[in-house]
């Protein structure tokens, strides 16, 4: 990527426009997305991470759009937190679920996710 390819998206990162949301909404949205997407790479042991990335990019066109009409402390902070979640699941996928998955075929199958309602068995 060339030194004037750059300068653009640093003044005039590219957004979606036709994501039009009001601040608030849209950014309660957006932070629940990202959590979205880290609870289903926790549930599935996923390896690969290209449809994250692609997730991830349409995610950062609507937060450009939002951060237009929303307080630039607000934005940051749900940026910081979208990268956080981001590198924790690379190196999740790198690491964790690998193993998540050799543990599985060892043991035959799945875990069973448990509900917070289903009480745990007693001894």
């Amino acid at each position: 990527m060339g030194f004037a390819s750059v300068i653009p998206q640093i003044f005039w990162p590219e957004s979606d426009e036709s994501f039009d949301l009001e601040c608030a909404d849209g950014l309660q949205l957006l932070r629940h997305e990202v959590d979205e997407v880290r609870l289903a790479y926790l549930e599935t042991h996923e390896t690969d991470g290209t449809a994250l990335r692609n997730t991830l990019e349409s995610w950062d066109l609507r937060l450009n759009a939002l951060a237009k009409r929303c307080e630039k402390d607000q934005v940051q902070l749900l940026n910081q937190y979208r990268h956080r979640v981001e590198l924790g699941l690379q190196r999740y996928m790198r690491e964790d679920a690998p193993l998540a998955n050799r543990v599985t075929e060892a043991l035959g199958s799945a875990p069973v996710p448990q509900s917070p309602e289903t009480p745990e068995p007693t001894p």
